[in-house]
């Protein structure tokens, strides 16, 4: 049968609007929760997934249960107040958890419920994250550095200098390694023992986010409407290049990351509400999701801001807009 150009030309924007919206096509979660009504600052999750803390815009800081969503804990950093939370953590243990606001940093245990600690910071707190145990937090900074600080004693560690805004930060669990990522389109891993830079590499923008794997074998990350990369923390060398365009057929900036306990797969998630599975050799997505939004029939947004692996094949999502997601 022949063809004009005309019906050929149909053809061929048919098959592309079909790869365009297989591309483009992720699930729902099977659940969702609502942790605050004007959204959040701040969000984290426990390694499995179990409990989140929040830093809501109405409330301030909140521990919570996951399965069921209980609240177990209000958390703000002076009584009578709502704290602004820019960053919180929750430690490889669970048992500890760190909330920061512009200049001070608060340890509580999970257990309890009660501060184990209050610091005051020498520059505004872009980003934390906690060791095992809470004994030491990585902490970025406006002031061009990122400190380490030993928070069950007091005192600063380590000051990593990196000439620009720090705006994402990870450390192993064990505290050996800890990486940070600039204004200067830097990812520097440092030896945290010494101080010492161990590896440099350079992405296309300012980084959105880092993250190391449990067992500081690679390193993530990615800039914002650009390169999203994993490197090997023994030798320095690329291992898999993430194509941002292809997760949502243009470019998106990734602004959260975990690595699976096996390292063979990251759990990355977009401002755009979008999150992937993806093979970390390969950078190839395996499955996408979309989390929950307030109102479809409105324009309403949600970045994610937090991210865990669960039991199984059950992964955790908390949006800007202040909903938990559980998706399978």
């Amino acid at each position: 049968m022949r063809r004009t150009a005309k019906a050929l030309k149909h053809v061929a924007l048919a098959g592309a609007t079909l790869a365009l919206l297989g591309a483009c096509s992720a699930e729902d979660p099977v659940t969702t929760s609502s942790m605050a009504v004007q959204g959040l600052y701040s969000a984290a999750l426990s390694d499995n997934g179990s409990a989140s803390l929040i830093g809501s815009i109405q409330h301030g800081g909140s521990y919570w249960e996951n399965n069921p969503s209980r609240r177990v804990y209000n958390w703000n950093h002076a009584a009578g107040e709502a704290t602004p939370l820019i960053s919180v953590d929750i430690d490889p243990s669970g048992d500890f958890a760190a909330t920061g606001s512009a200049r001070t940093m608060v340890l509580w245990s999970t257990v309890t419920g009660q501060s184990l600690g209050f610091w005051n910071t020498p520059g505004d707190v872009k980003t934390l994250k906690l060791t095992r145990n809470g004994d030491f937090a990585l902490v970025g900074m406006d002031d061009q550095t990122a400190r380490y600080f030993d928070v069950k004693n007091g005192g600063i560690r380590q000051t990593l200098r990196t000439g620009a805004i720090v705006r994402s930060v990870d450390v192993t669990p064990d505290g050996r390694y800890g990486v940070t990522g600039d204004d200067l389109y830097q990812v520097i891993l440092w030896d945290l023992t010494t101080g010492e830079v161990k590896h440099r590499w350079q992405l296309d923008n300012n980084i959105a986010t880092v993250k190391l794997s449990g067992d500081g074998a690679y390193v993530f990350a990615a800039a914002q409407l650009g390169d999203a990369k994993v490197w090997s923390t023994l030798t320095g060398a690329e291992v898999s290049q993430i194509d941002t365009g292809k997760l949502q057929s243009r470019n998106v900036t990734i602004s959260q990351a975990v690595f699976s306990n096996n390292n063979r797969n990251l759990l990355l998630g977009q401002q755009n509400r979008r999150v992937n599975l993806v093979n970390v050799m390969t950078g190839e997505v395996a499955q996408s999701w979309d989390m929950h939004l307030k109102d479809t029939m409105r324009p309403t947004g949600a970045a994610v801001i937090a991210l865990a692996f669960g039991a199984g094949n059950t992964y955790y999502a908390i949006g800007s807009n202040g909903y938990l997601n559980v998706f399978q």
